[in-house]
């Protein structure tokens, strides 16, 4: 458990609120659909287990699954599914054109007094 916590105060303040806000859009997106967290772990293919931990704002939880249960409380991820596939196509096009490995490169020492 101290772990779990210990990972959690590791994130930044921005991702410890990400996380919280769409835990907090997920549940109430359920809710609203009248599923208990049974029910989203079935359409999920999780444990309920893993959806409260979801819910529940765990930065343990795979990140598949937290996407899968957005998704299936019809929350929108990254603009929508037209928007996602315009925007990896773009990044994957920036991919490209950038260097395959990033290496260390040793600074350059300005001895010349």
């Amino acid at each position: 458990m101290a772990e779990n916590a210990n990972s959690f105060l590791s994130l930044s303040l921005t991702s410890r609120s990400a996380l919280q806000l769409l835990a907090s859009e997920i549940q109430a997106a359920r809710k609203l659909r009248g599923w208990t967290e049974a029910d989203l772990a079935k359409r999920t293919g999780c444990s309920r287990l893993t959806i409260r931990a979801i819910e529940a704002g765990k930065p343990t939880v795979a990140v598949g699954y937290i996407f899968e249960a957005a998704t299936m409380v019809g929350l929108a991820l990254f603009g929508g599914p037209f928007e996602t596939k315009a925007r990896l196509s773009e990044t994957k096009t920036k991919l490209e054109l950038l260097p395959a490995r990033v290496r260390y490169q040793k600074p350059e020492l300005k001895d010349d007094f």
